[in-house]
């Protein structure tokens, strides 16, 4: 009987091809985990390092990154706090008439600051009558909530824009047929009174190793972010051409 280690086995193996060509085949495979190794020193070892930018993070106050709206307006209910005590307004307003006209002095809220171009008089938007109510131009009244249905009697271009998602900040999904997105109203970001923003810092870019230093306001002469050089088109270089040598001059009786 022939064992695996027999040198008879060993002998008839040597002059067998086919295990002879299974060993080198074994040869070679074990030789394939030292060669990725020694490939991967060589290029550690010849590789530049990279120049990274270590700037220190930049600090964002928590209240300059809103994910709602700008300002909180009055609900239907319109409470309104008057002396440091939350009343609704009629409370105040049905002991007393207030006079109309444009740009009279308040004994109340002073805090307002009424900047909204041409509409100079509170009874343009509130109801006489009944201040817990909105007035449109036809007479309806409106609850504060349907501020917006106010502010397109005057702004219908912006009022169609903010409609259809071209203006203003929609919330809660990009989906709009789940029925989760909640469109912020006019008054959510502007205030009614005065409606323009106040001047705002931008706050900090992002930080991506790949588009380069951010900290520098001057835009370099040469491209060399990867997203600008496929952005832009490539500007070819002008060479100057041979000077043409000067004509002979017509010989007009040809």
């Amino acid at each position: 009987m022939i064992t695996p280690g027999d040198p008879e086995l060993q002998a008839t193996d040597t002059g067998n091809p086919v295990a002879a060509a299974q060993a080198k085949g074994s040869v070679l495979v074990w030789a394939i985990g030292p060669a990725f190794l020694l490939v991967a020193a060589w290029l550690l070892s010849n590789s530049g390092g990279a120049d990274i930018p270590h700037t220190p993070a930049a600090v964002v106050a928590a209240e300059d990154v809103r994910a709602g709206g700008m300002r909180r307006p009055l609900a239907d209910s319109s409470l309104a706090n008057v002396g440091g005590t939350v009343h609704q307004c009629n409370e105040c307003h049905k002991l007393f008439t207030s006079q109309p006209g444009d740009k009279r002095k308040l004994m109340q809220h002073q805090e307002i600051d009424l900047k909204h171009g041409m509409n100079t008089r509170c009874f343009n938007c509130h109801d006489g009558a009944n201040r817990d109510k909105l007035v449109l131009h036809d007479g309806t009244l409106i609850d504060f909530g349907e501020t917006s249905r106010l502010c397109s009697q005057c702004h219908g271009t912006v009022y169609r824009d903010w409609q259809r998602g071209m203006h203003g900040k929609t919330m809660g999904s990009w989906d709009a047929t789940s029925g989760l997105q909640h469109r912020l109203a006019c008054n959510e970001c502007h205030n009614p009174h005065s409606p323009a923003y106040l001047p705002q810092h931008p706050l900090p870019g992002p930080r991506t190793l790949r588009m380069g230093d951010q900290t520098h306001n001057e835009e370099p002469e040469e491209r060399h972010t990867p997203l600008r050089r496929w952005s832009q088109p490539e500007i070819p270089e002008h060479k100057p051409g041979p000077k043409a040598s000067p004509s002979a001059p017509e010989d007009p009786r040809s």
